[in-house]
């Protein structure tokens, strides 16, 4: 079998990195489309109704079980692994095909799909963390690196990243011009945050340097005020 040219070894790897694409994109709609379902019937709980006892209307089971949450692993008593192990098999029994996060309460041990039920809101405590976490933590333009993202439509979005990601976390992408959610085929850098900083320390270097040649001015200027001054006081 003849040897695959460059240009054919591009070419499949283009397409593959569209195949992929597509397939986040899809799942991208499915998920979207199953946030509307939930608004539309009501299904999302506050709070408050689930620590009143009110179950997911995803699955059914409880928020909030109050059974503590379930060790490590490795810390399971054997009646402990029994239980869980069985839970886990219910668990793959209602979500065959949902490819999704799994997730829980703190303190509880009922296992709930990412994909099938509504989450609740955070707590008071939660959004109070995290908000010290962000306002602890501001955002610095110089430190991002800017990237080229082609999606799946053919448009090209910009997507900023903090230096110390290798790369864009997210595998789709919001289209402002198709109003779509799309899939991401490609990402090049095109700002080095390096080069953001570098640019960042030559205008503070020169705005500084620009400040103490105005002092300096200032400084002469106030000198040759006083000078003046002196003299007049001489020659009354």
């Amino acid at each position: 079998m003849p040897k695959l040219t460059k240009g054919q070894k591009a070419a499949r790897a283009a397409k593959r990195h569209m195949t992929n694409a597509l397939k986040e994109e899809v799942r991208a709609h499915r998920d979207e489309a199953k946030r509307r379902e939930w608004r539309k019937k009501g299904m999302c709980l506050t709070r408050e109704q689930a620590a009143a006892g009110e179950r997911c209307r995803g699955c059914g089971l409880p928020f909030i079980d109050n059974l503590g949450s379930w060790p490590a692993t490795m810390y399971l008593t054997p009646e402990q692994k029994i239980e869980h192990d069985a839970d886990r098999a219910t668990y793959k029994e209602m979500h065959p095909n949902c490819e999704a996060h799994r997730w829980s309460v703190s303190g509880s041990r009922a296992t709930h799909c990412g994909y099938c039920c509504p989450p609740i809101p955070m707590s008071p405590g939660q959004y109070e963390h995290i908000s010290r976490i962000l306002l602890s933590s501001p955002r610095r333009e110089e430190e991002l690196d800017v990237w080229e993202r082609t999606l799946t439509c053919g448009h090209v979005v910009e997507q900023s990243v903090h230096h110390t990601n290798q790369h864009p976390s997210f595998s789709t992408a919001w289209c402002a011009e198709c109003e779509l959610t799309r899939g991401v085929v490609s990402s090049i850098k095109t700002v080095e945050a390096a080069t953001r900083m570098a640019d960042a320390r030559r205008k503070r270097d020169d705005a500084i340097a620009r400040a103490e040649r105005e002092s300096k001015k200032a400084e002469k200027a106030a000198t040759d005020a006083r000078k003046k001054v002196n003299e007049l006081r001489a020659g009354q």
